[in-house]
């Protein structure tokens, strides 16, 4: 069980709260604000659609790369002057993307922005670590509002800039300023975490751990692109498997391993960790898809709204009133309720906005509801199952327990990415375009994998009932 909370006393206040839900909603806006720019940057530098995907990819495999090595350091030094190192990273990245029209330069500066990948939990780790119970729930619970929010934002923010091709520079430039403004306010308002864990960083697990990530989101990303049955992709799926295996042996004899291995696979954190998996499996399929869904043109396809890229982009407000949503949601059920009941009830969410797709797909309006469902049970379940894993573990090791849920959400994203893109790739009208059996197919499947979240939580309730609540689910 973990050291109480109220130990750390109240190092940080209303500043505070506001600059980590800030620093997250950063983070999804730089994320996800470059996927609607990619066909405009393909076109302007010209590449291929295939070689602009790597924009995206690089800032995947060197978040993974960050967030093996960043959230440990954060544990043993110190979680502000991590977050302070990622930020400086993120901004050289932006930097250079705001002045080069090279694209060799532009994937290095994506690798750089990638660095932001652990703001999905050390923001959450400080606000554990140095509120008290009340203000710690309500601020992670305000980062996941904001993740909602970055979403939504970096969706409007492609599509506002992609109208002007010439401008997508103006992307990095925002970037720019809005990681200055987080720089400074971390300086400002946000005091460091007092807890610390022993030992020092196992550069050979951080380094075997990487590249074991590194192989399998490679595989993962690049498999429909290079074919799933490619000798590359199987190599890299192969070699991942087998670099995670060396990293386990590794792990269990090294004196101060990166991650505990009863932090991975005690029976205290599994639940939690599968079911955000589970859940970035299935909410794929609630953006990518319906997105795809709206822009495609009726008389061509026999579906879709024949929605433009930037009328497209008001999807963006149901993502973020959702996300809203969801934060106050589970401020409300944290007073009477324990995180897994809100982990299964943000999945339960997301299962029946799937519902909605698939009976209420051809109505945009309706479709916006349930991309608001979507999105609020998106920021309720991960949320509370961050809350889960903090409940049990110590607060020196806050930050790379976080860390692994991070990287649950990003392979099952990888997942659940790539299991849609098949099926968009496998059932296709002769013009080469997405049937609509593929949409229904990947609802159907996504909808699954949260209704599978929700009866995880379920068992977990009756398999493990609650004796004592940690402070942070305890009212005030």
């Amino acid at each position: 069980m973990a050291q109480d909370v109220h130990s750390a006393g109240a190092l940080n206040g209303r500043g505070a709260v506001a600059t980590l839900t800030f620093l997250g909603f950063t983070l999804q806006l730089l994320q996800v604000g470059i996927i609607p720019l990619l066909p405009t940057i393909g076109r302007e530098l010209h590449v291929t659609p295939g070689a602009a995907s790597w924009l995206v990819t690089a800032g995947l495999l060197s978040g993974a790369i960050a967030l093996a090595v960043l959230t440990k350091l954060a544990d043993l030094y110190g979680k502000r002057p991590m977050i302070l190192v990622s930020l400086v990273l993120v901004l050289a990245g932006c930097v250079l993307g705001s002045l080069t029209s090279d694209f060799a330069l532009l994937v290095v500066s994506r690798a750089l922005m990638g660095a932001i990948l652990p703001m999905l939990a050390l923001p959450e780790a400080v606000a554990s670590d140095t509120m008290p119970p009340r203000r710690a729930h309500l601020t992670i619970g305000a980062i996941h509002a904001g993740n909602g929010a970055g979403v939504g934002g970096g969706l409007l923010l492609g599509a506002l800039v992609g109208v002007h091709p010439a401008a997508w520079h103006v992307f990095f430039y925002i970037g720019t300023v809005m990681t200055v403004a987080g720089v400074a306010a971390t300086l400002v308002f946000v005091r460091d975490s007092p807890f610390r864990a022993e030992g020092r960083l196992d550069v050979t697990g951080a380094v075997l751990l990487a590249a074991a990530l590194s192989c399998v989101l490679l595989g993962l990303s690049e498999g429909p692109v290079w074919g799933w049955g490619s000798f590359s992709v199987a190599g890299l799926l192969a070699g991942g498997v087998v670099l995670f295996a060396v990293w386990l042996l590794q792990a269990a004899r090294a004196r101060h391993p990166l991650i505990r291995l009863s932090a991975v696979v005690g029976a205290h954190v599994r639940v939690p960790y599968l079911v955000t998996f589970l859940i970035a499996f299935g909410i794929y399929g609630s953006l990518t898809a319906v997105t795809r869904y709206a822009q495609a043109v009726p008389h061509l396809t026999g579906y879709g709204y024949g929605y433009s890229a930037l009328r497209t982009g008001w999807f963006a407000l149901p993502q973020t009133l959702g996300g809203v949503a969801g934060a106050i949601l589970l401020q409300r059920m944290g007073r009477h309720r324990t995180s897994a009941v809100a982990a299964g009830t943000g999945s339960a969410l997301i299962t029946l906005s799937f519902l909605g797709y698939l009976a209420l797909h051809d109505v945009p309006v309706l479709t916006m509801t349930s991309l608001g469902l979507s999105s609020m049970g998106l920021a309720l379940g991960l949320a509370a199952t961050q809350l889960m894993v903090l409940r049990v573990v110590p607060e020196s090791e806050s930050g790379i327990a976080l860390g692994i849920s991070v990287v649950m959400y990003a392979v099952g994203n990888s997942f659940g990415s790539d299991v849609v893109g098949m099926l968009f790739s496998g059932m296709r009208l002769p013009g080469g375009l997405p049937r609509r059996e593929a949409f229904l197919t990947s609802f159907w499947l996504c909808g699954g994998a949260a209704l599978l979240a929700v009866l995880l939580c379920l068992w977990h309730l009756r398999a493990r009932p609650v004796a004592a609540l940690r402070p942070t689910e305890e009212p005030a």
